[in-house]
């Protein structure tokens, strides 16, 4: 994703990536009274619809975002969101909720600090990842000890696709 969307330094910038994507992303701030009680109803952080556009008949995907957040709120629920879409959660029928769940959460954490670039920003503790790649402290602590964990059992030799995510990243 980050090669396709030629996004190459961090913090990764979730807006950027739905821009190239053809995504339209849309904050609450942005929705008359009405249209904010019933997005509030359906979450209180974001959600994705797939809508014809009227004057090509082309589907686009919007992103709903709840702009009232903090900005790192708002950045992990747009790569939630990427996430399910990327994923093909609306097309795939054989998981349940939760299992989709599951894999938008592991996509946006893994989309907004990599462990392999964690590494190479030698980000010792939970605040280093706090402040490069810009995430609240209840995140940077669930990314540290995930990052330690890939660290202790994953790190032997990074897989092909992590190297190519380092040489994208130092290229620039």
């Amino acid at each position: 994703m980050y090669e396709e969307c030629e996004v190459v330094s961090y913090p990764i910038d979730c807006y950027e990536i739905a821009r190239k994507l053809y995504y339209t992303l849309v904050p609450y701030s942005s929705l008359t009274d009405h249209q904010l009680r019933l997005a509030m109803e359906y979450s209180s952080d974001g959600f994705s619809v797939l809508r014809q556009m009227p004057d090509t008949g082309m589907y686009r995907w919007f992103i709903f975002y709840n702009d009232f957040n903090s900005n790192q709120r708002q950045r992990w629920t747009i790569f939630h969101e990427i996430g399910h879409i990327y994923l093909g959660h609306f097309e795939n029928g054989d998981l349940s909720y939760e299992e989709k769940e599951a894999e938008a959460n592991f996509f946006a954490k893994y989309s907004i600090a990599p462990p392999p670039l964690v590494n190479i920003a030698k980000c010792e503790s939970p605040w280093d990842v706090a402040i490069i790649f810009d995430v609240s402290g209840e995140a940077s602590m669930y990314l540290y000890s995930y990052y330690q964990k890939w660290m202790q059992y994953g790190l032997i030799e990074y897989e092909p696709f992590e190297l190519q995510m380092i040489e994208l990243f130092q290229a620039a």
